[in-house]
């Protein structure tokens, strides 16, 4: 039986991703796509998610790597989220790690971006063992953890812990609840400093680890 358990990497703090500069300036946006797309992409199903008209949900080919963009002769990304796949996390265990989630903030697009880091987020749940983000995150990037945190404490067969790999056996202690985690933990995972804020992690598990 496949052991059902993400870890959210809770990382040294960033002003803004270089990839979130390229893809936020329209001209630099179509660029990047048309040379992602050029690459090889295949339409993707996201399960609950409803590709809206005038987009494509793909997948590259050569790698993890899935965007939302516009169904046109000079396509554009509306989000894009990609995959990277570590063995040295957890022993024994593969981790996959969102080393890019991003979303277009242009207002002709919300309709068809609104709730799909959610639903990404959980598909990778499902369907991987385990789940851990980049080293280092903007202040949205924060913010979305927070809120998958907030959406595991509170929905019935997900644990959340704390995994502190500052230490050299990397404990995991059970978070109780929302209160716990915003005032013990939260500032302990992350900050400004490289030598532990990218080595201090949050799990989401759907099994019983404590």
């Amino acid at each position: 039986m496949r052991s059902h358990l993400a870890i959210i990497q809770m990382p040294y703090n960033i002003p803004e991703a270089d990839f979130d500069r390229k893809l936020s300036v329209i001209k630099k946006n179509i660029e990047h796509t048309g040379a992602f797309v050029e690459k090889g992409v295949v339409d993707f199903v996201l399960p609950v998610y409803t590709v809206p008209y005038g987009y494509r949900l793909v997948k590259s080919i050569p790698d993890d790597h899935y965007r939302l963009i516009t169904d046109s002769p000079v396509p554009e990304t509306v989000y894009a989220v990609r995959l990277v796949f570590r063995d040295d996390i957890i022993a024994t265990r593969r981790t996959c790690t969102q080393i890019m989630v991003w979303r277009t903030i242009h207002a002709q697009h919300e309709h068809a971006v609104y709730g799909l880091p959610q639903i990404f987020f959980q598909h990778f749940l499902e369907n991987y063992s385990i789940v851990v983000s980049d080293e280092q995150q903007t202040r949205e990037g924060r913010r979305f953890w927070e809120k998958m945190i907030s959406w595991a404490i509170s929905t019935p067969g997900y644990q959340v812990y704390v995994s502190d790999g500052t230490q050299q056996d990397r404990p995991l202690t059970f978070m109780t609840s929302w209160d716990d985690f915003y005032s013990t933990w939260a500032n302990f995972c992350w900050g400004d400093d490289k030598d532990c804020h990218t080595h201090r992690l949050l799990v989401i598990s759907k099994d019983i680890l404590h």
